[in-house]
């Protein structure tokens, strides 16, 4: 007799709507890029698409955990009696010369890339700079993954071409917390990206910009042709790493937000469900993709349009997207858009 017990008494999972894993379809055959794969939620979504039988990649900064990471995931695929495999890239995305030039390898390497998940960021960490003199969250949570997903866009249309219509997607990795962005923020030039600024707004900035970027991208890039959906999700609060930024923002009191927000919050494998169902959930198809397109979602099965009015203003997604190609331009020698 099966249980009437939840498979979780996490109170934010509870409180969500769900995409289990026994939801996700057949990957045979598929490919997929996740950002940030090595903990996390990012983890969670490379595991879950190599044991449907997809071949995922993944990046992260860390070598150790990346390394780490993908012969864990192996060996369990392989016990799992799994089709599906995992190759880790090192990519410090806080450079983004680095990034440029392993994102052109990578699309001139595979043959197709059908799913990418945008997943990579610093938290609400202090302020700091890169050495490409950016602010950090703003390079490694937008600025990077911009030339990423336009990098690999002609990639995923060649993929779209063949495959199954609406299951190439590109997913954001957005947040609630993009309600914490500043009232005044504009997007507008290098030095607003650079002034000095709380943790908490400086990574709800950012997740500001995965939104606007997923909707600006739909609206730039992929209203015509075969369809590629661009969706943003969040996926509740979540117990990982990230939480330790916390305390690295706000000392004491940062600990017990850090401590509180554990106790409460899904598991990184719960957290990793709103991106898995936007990647692969089969409830999107070629009937109704375009409901679904440039959206952001705070839960699988969710509600759009429930952002706040700053990630509905097209104003700041156009000069999002203005400050990403200019500094791409000012980095890179090539202007990316």
């Amino acid at each position: 007799m099966d249980s009437v017990l939840p498979d979780t008494l996490n109170p934010a999972t509870l409180l969500s709507k769900r995409f289990r894993p026994d939801q996700i379809p057949d990957l045979s055959g598929r490919v997929a890029l996740v950002t940030g794969g090595s903990a996390g939620i990012g983890y969670w979504d490379v595991a879950a698409l190599a044991q449907h039988n997809a071949k995922v990649h993944f990046v992260s900064a860390n070598a150790d955990h990346g390394h780490q990471a993908e012969s864990d995931l192996n060996t369990a695929l392989q016990q799992s009696g799994s089709k599906g495999s995992i190759v880790y890239h090192q990519l410090d995305m806080g450079n983004l010369k680095k990034v440029d030039s392993w994102v052109k390898k990578f699309a001139q390497q595979e043959d197709r890339l059908d799913i990418l998940i945008a997943n990579a960021g610093i938290g609400q960490a202090p302020w700091g700079m890169t050495d490409d003199g950016i602010e950090r969250h703003f390079e490694v949570n937008n600025l990077a993954h911009y030339v990423i997903v336009l990098r690999l866009l002609d990639l995923m249309k060649k993929t779209a071409a063949t495959a199954t219509p609406a299951s190439v997607r590109i997913v954001m990795q957005s947040s609630e917390m993009h309600r914490f962005a500043p009232s005044d923020v504009n997007f507008a030039s290098k030095e607003e990206m650079n002034e000095k600024g709380d943790g908490v707004q400086l990574y709800g900035r950012t997740k500001l910009g995965m939104i606007v970027f997923a909707r600006e991208l739909a609206r730039r890039k992929l209203a015509e042709g075969n369809p590629i959906l661009s969706i943003s999700v969040h996926p509740g609060m979540v117990n990982t790493e990230v939480q330790k930024a916390w305390g690295e923002s706000y000392g004491a009191l940062g600990k017990v937000v850090d401590k509180l927000s554990r106790m409460g919050g899904k598991s990184a494998e719960e957290g990793a469900e709103a991106s898995l169902w936007a990647s692969v959930s089969t409830d999107i198809n070629q009937l109704n993709w375009k409901e679904y397109q440039g959206k952001y979602y705070t839960e699988p099965y969710g509600t759009p349009d429930q952002e706040t009015k700053q990630a509905k203003d097209d104003t700041l997604a156009n000069n999002f997207w203005k400050l990403c190609s200019d500094l791409s331009q000012e980095l890179l020698g090539e202007r990316v858009e």
